[in-house]
């Protein structure tokens, strides 16, 4: 019954380590989208300046 017990906390632990690895890895590529998205308007605004 302990091992049982043990495997299922492991288990757990487990999973919720990939979880938070994923949502890290899915902020910093959120990032990297809204800093080039950020970047493309800026050059969109500075385009319509010179205009």
């Amino acid at each position: 019954m302990k091992t049982l017990f043990f495997i299922l906390v492991i288990t757990i632990f487990a999973a919720a380590l990939v979880v938070t690895y994923l949502v890290n890895k899915e902020q910093r590529s959120m990032n990297r989208l809204s800093d080039t998205f950020i970047k493309l308007i800026q050059k969109f605004d500075s385009w319509q300046m010179m205009r």
